[in-house]
């Protein structure tokens, strides 16, 4: 073998063992966060193989996601699109941190832009009281560049979740409507959702992008039954969709750290 094609061969197998196989050639990159009981995080397992539960973990993951978006042909192959999933007890914080590593970043008092990945496809559980439900949904996590004005036919809402000490759910609020915390909250903002759109299938409706404020000490389950209320309703025949654009508040900050709350 030509002594440069060895140096870059044994450069690439390197690689491979420093990163412990974790990036396969063209595959999905795909994360999982397992949880305690109390909701702190107990797991992270990053494409089959588990690396750890402390902050070097998140930097490996973050150094997956870098390695993702460098080689153009895997990120295209799937579609520029890391696969989260996480237990339903786990504090929000932990998901929203693995979706701000995978977020690009821009400065507004530079103007600088770095891209990483598009979006990260959050994977559900299937739920056996809605099993029509989707089971993804897609968080662009892309930063905000464009300055140009848009014509907007809705205002911007916030759906806002606040936490209890314990992690459960405190205050669900869309706008400045509070809705409670009982277990009939998320048929409320489901019907409000409803209000909101007019009608299932409103195609004004499928350009609007619901952002969630959700506090850090909030269990992800509470989250995860948000997105499902606002995305539509459980029908015999089907699932009805409502919305089905998504984001979160304090992905892509330029100081790489989510607000406190």
């Amino acid at each position: 073998m030509h002594p440069v094609l060895r140096c870059l061969a044994i450069l690439s197998l390197v690689a491979c063992v420093g990163c412990g196989g974790l990036i396969e050639s063209n595959g999905p990159l795909q994360l999982h966060l397992a949880a305690n009981e109390d909701g702190s995080l107990k797991q992270v397992t990053l494409n089959g193989q588990k690396i750890g539960n402390d902050d070097n973990s998140f930097r490996q993951f973050e150094s997956a996601v870098a390695e993702f978006a460098r080689n153009k042909e895997r990120a295209e192959a799937n579609e520029w699109t890391v696969d989260i999933d996480a237990d339903e007890q786990l504090r929000f914080e932990f998901v929203h941190r693995a979706i701000n590593l995978c977020a690009g970043r821009h400065d507004e008092k530079t103007g600088e832009s770095v891209s990483r990945i598009q979006k990260v496809r959050l994977v559900i559980p299937e739920s056996d009281s809605q099993p029509n439900a989707p089971r993804e949904f897609l968080i662009p996590v892309q930063p905000q560049m464009d300055t140009k004005t848009k014509i907007k036919f809705f205002l911007d809402i916030t759906l806002r979740l606040t936490a209890d000490v314990d992690g459960s759910l405190k205050e669900l609020q869309l706008g400045s409507l509070k809705l409670g915390n009982d277990n009939q909250t998320f048929d409320r903002l489901n019907h409000e959702i409803l209000r909101f759109i007019v009608k299932p299938g409103n195609p004004i409706a499928k350009d609007f992008e619901l952002t969630i404020d959700a506090d850090m000490a909030l269990r992800y389950q509470h989250v995860i039954q948000a997105i499902t209320a606002c995305s539509g309703r459980h029908h015999p025949k089907g699932w009805i969709p409502y919305l089905e654009k998504f984001k979160f508040t304090g992905i892509g900050n330029t100081n790489d750290e989510p607000d406190e709350k």
